[in-house]
């Protein structure tokens, strides 16, 4: 490596970590037969995406992640997530 690219990389590592950190990855369960594990920026948008997969029926789900402070967070969420108007469509 040259050292130009050194003093680029240097640059832009702490933006690459912020960005990594911010992530979240959430371990959702039905507490039957459902598990999953997903990444991604949302806590919503990740929710709102498996929502679609779960069996039928499931009304709440378990959901377990670190927060972006680092305190580890498990709680039930109930579903289906989303503006109530656009879900009976």
């Amino acid at each position: 490596m040259n050292p130009e690219q050194q003093a680029v990389e240097k640059a832009f590592k702490p933006l690459i970590d912020a960005k990594s950190k911010r992530k979240l990855s959430i371990r959702i369960t039905d507490l039957k037969e459902f598990d999953e594990t997903k990444e991604g920026l949302s806590f919503k948008k990740i929710i709102k995406s498996v929502q679609a997969s779960l069996p039928k029926g499931t009304k709440e789900i378990s959901v377990e992640y670190t927060n972006r402070k680092g305190h580890r967070i498990e709680r039930m969420v109930k579903v289906p997530l989303g503006r109530k108007k656009k879900l009976s469509r």
